[in-house]
């Protein structure tokens, strides 16, 4: 008559927080980056992207790294 309770896993709900924060500081490590490259292009003006291209890059490398470390330690 009563609707059977379905078990919560604790544990999987703290995972979504854990990787949803981490794409969260992998997103806002670009963006911020790639948003100084772009200035720096401005405050020199330069014709090609050079910083925007640099930063944007080496900011998505760096996030992997740190991404694919943090998974390694588990």
């Amino acid at each position: 008559m009563g609707d059977p309770k379905i078990p919560v896993d604790k544990g999987q709900s703290s995972r979504f927080l854990k990787y949803s924060g981490m794409a969260m500081q992998m997103l806002g490590t670009i963006l911020v980056f790639t948003y100084g490259g772009y200035k720096l292009d401005e405050w020199q003006q330069n014709k090609v992207p050079v910083w925007t291209l640099v930063l944007s890059l080496t900011s998505i490398g760096a996030s992997l790294y740190l991404l694919i470390r943090s998974f390694t330690k588990q």
